[in-house]
């Protein structure tokens, strides 16, 4: 089995959060920043093919949703940051719940925008031809 085919993919940002709120534990906090960071990486290479699509593609995201989709890929981009963060930490320190539920509220935060963003462009005269 080639490596892509077995690469686990967690594509809701909203699901990692809830697995993080759910940590009882360090090693329960540092699987569930693990799939932060996998839910983090699936909605950055999709935004990321939106934004790079040819503008007369379907996937291209509206001229006039770019400026929003950037800041929403802006802070995508940081929140994996915090998972590296999170992750060069030893359980003990992962033990700390409430900068781990602070982090999910961040990530729930984000899944909130990404999905407000996709409702944006739908809401767009042209958005659902």
């Amino acid at each position: 089995m080639s490596e892509e085919r077995g690469r686990r993919i967690v594509q809701s940002l909203l699901y990692a959060a809830e697995q993080l709120e759910g940590a009882s534990s360090g090693p329960d906090v540092r699987a569930a920043v693990r799939d932060c960071a996998l839910a983090l990486e699936h909605h950055l290479d999709t935004l990321a093919k939106d934004l790079n699509a040819d503008p007369s593609s379907i996937h291209a995201i509206e001229p006039a949703l770019i400026p929003r989709a950037r800041n929403v890929e802006a802070g995508l981009k940081q929140l994996l940051l915090t998972c590296w963060e999170f992750l060069a930490r030893n359980d003990t320190e992962l033990g700390d719940f409430a900068r781990a539920r602070d982090f999910a509220r961040q990530m729930r935060d984000a899944g909130h925008e990404d999905i407000d963003l996709v409702f944006a462009s739908l809401l767009l005269p042209q958005g659902l031809d």
